[in-house]
């Protein structure tokens, strides 16, 4: 998971959403979960708000429009970070709205919420909290665990299923793939070739799981990276470390 930026709307698709809010508002109460999900299904819905909604996502998302959950470039959704049927006010609500892949969003995580027991959710939200002081990505693993003491890392990571299935398998052939990349970059630097420079930042920016990617910038500048690292090719981390490359990469 990866710290995101949430974009400011257009006027027009702002004032859009605030009125089909005021809609759910006048709906009376024992009602409004219902007629928030017939809203949603409204084919001007769909046209007109649900679409370039989406498209906005895609522009904030990690990667190649990946999944802000888990970072699977399969993201084709629009989630509800509080999901309708727990506070149907939020149906239309900027701030609740996160692109996902169908995985996490109709298999994991679902109608799942938890209070964290002050005034915001449980589960990490990457566009208000900083994952990295919740989430510790293993990059020879592709295993998440929670940062101790942090219980938003650890529900975040039962939640949407980070460690379910393939998704650690992918994480940590990504981090094989970075390393092939860092590697090419400084050789097309050194060679003089741009092109092949874009080529390979490209690669290491929009590949499925580019919080991998993050994890290891992170990471190489930590205080215990030479710990972490130990087993690695010291060039690579030496490239994690490269100042020009970090300008380029960190989101």
């Amino acid at each position: 998971m990866i710290k995101l930026v949430r974009q400011r709307l257009s006027s027009e698709l702002e004032s859009s959403l605030v009125r089909l809010t005021q809609e759910l508002a006048g709906t009376p109460i024992a009602e409004r979960i219902e007629h928030a999900d017939r809203m949603w299904d409204r084919k001007t819905v769909r046209r007109d708000i649900y679409r370039p909604v989406k498209d906005e996502l895609e522009t904030m998302a990690p990667g190649l429009d990946c999944c802000m959950y888990c970072g699977n470039h399969m993201a084709d959704t629009v989630d509800h970070f509080v999901p309708k049927s727990r506070c149907a006010l939020r149906t239309f609500f900027w701030p609740n709205l996160f692109l996902a892949c169908s995985t996490c969003n109709s298999r994991f995580k679902r109608d799942q919420h938890r209070n964290d027991g002050l005034i915001g959710s449980l589960l990490v939200d990457p566009t208000r909290d900083d994952p990295i002081e919740h989430l510790d990505l293993q990059l020879e693993s592709g295993h998440y665990r929670a940062v101790e003491g942090s219980k938003k890392g650890q529900w975040t990571i039962d939640v949407c299923g980070l460690n379910e299935g393939r998704r650690p398998r992918a994480r940590e052939g990504a981090w094989r793939s970075l390393g092939g990349d860092l590697k090419g970059w400084a050789r097309a630097r050194d060679e003089g070739q741009p092109d092949d420079m874009r080529f390979h930042l490209w690669r290491m920016r929009d590949q499925p799981f580019a919080d991998v990617c993050y994890a290891a910038l992170h990471k190489a500048v930590s205080d215990n990276a030479d710990a972490i690292f130990v087993d690695t090719d010291p060039h690579v981390l030496a490239l994690l470390r490269d100042e020009e490359l970090r300008a380029l990469l960190l989101l």
